[in-house]
């Protein structure tokens, strides 16, 4: 699911112009959706709309307009959890699931602390359990000290304490800092090197930019699984298992994963 969110995340940057989706847009009610993506729409093309005309046609203007905009995805990313947050409508702060997430980030801790295979550390995130059917996860921020998880109750129930498990151990992967580069860059480079004008040539550098783009998503895809497996031990296959037998809707089919062999592969330490 946090796959398929990206995907329309950057497919909004390229025609909505509206970055700041990417790093913070998570199911929430109408009324929310409503005014954070008039509000975004705003924010970012607001001030094309103000400036005279005779600007635009200064030397100057089109590098301020890049650096605005890139400002822009940067601060939505470091944003990102403010702007989740406020996008949530009920948060479920206590009950049987909400202490099942408590005492599994409890023992991933604990086996990231007993893991000695694991290249770099695991930064164990606050989880924010949201009350909402849609089944969802997102890892939100731009550095891992400030990265939060945002779980849905309607993506948790779906799976065992297996599953749920390597979910949340492949979101606290996503907490690293190289993942969050890799979330940023693209969406930053979609945002600023390309113009708002589409001709011939410009469609084809789009198009391999999105092949390029895919392949670097798939390669930190492949090596969050590997390291999530690494944390989570011998359980890491069925968990897996589950995760995508939970998540096999029409929607997560046509998202961005990577093909399931692979993830097994990966899994397996055999990527």
């Amino acid at each position: 699911m946090q796959d398929l969110t990206a995907m329309f995340c950057n497919l909004g940057s390229a025609v909505g112009r509206t970055p700041l989706n990417c790093a913070t847009m998570i199911p929430s009610s109408a009324r929310r959706t409503l005014i954070f993506l008039l509000l975004s729409v705003l924010i970012f093309s607001g001030p094309g709309w103000l400036v005279p005309t005779a600007w635009e046609h200064d030397a100057i203007y089109p590098l301020v307009s890049n650096l605005y905009q890139g400002l822009l995805v940067i601060a939505g990313f470091w944003f990102g959890p403010a702007l989740c947050k406020a996008m949530v409508v009920d948060e479920v702060s206590a009950g049987p699931l909400h202490q099942a997430i408590d005492q599994i980030l409890v023992e991933l801790n604990t086996d990231e602390l007993n893991t000695q295979a694991t290249a770099h550390s695991l930064a164990v995130l606050p989880v924010t359990l949201v009350d909402h059917p849609q089944p969802f996860i997102v890892t939100a921020g731009l550095l891992p000290s400030q990265c939060q998880v945002f779980l849905s109750t309607g993506q948790a129930c779906r799976l065992g304490p297996v599953g749920l498990r390597f979910l949340l151990a492949r979101a606290m992967v996503h907490g690293n800092v190289s993942q969050r580069m890799a979330s940023m860059i693209p969406v930053l480079l979609l945002t600023v090197g390309f113009p708002n004008t589409l001709d011939w040539v410009t469609s084809l550098t789009l198009a391999g930019f999105c092949i390029g783009w895919l392949a670097l998503h798939w390669t930190f895809e492949l090596r969050v699984d590997a390291k999530a497996a690494r944390v989570i031990g011998p359980q890491a296959i069925e968990g897996l298992r589950e995760v995508i037998a939970a998540t096999a809707t029409v929607a997560n089919t046509l998202s961005l994963h990577a093909p399931t062999g692979w993830r097994l592969k990966a899994c397996q330490g055999s990527w």
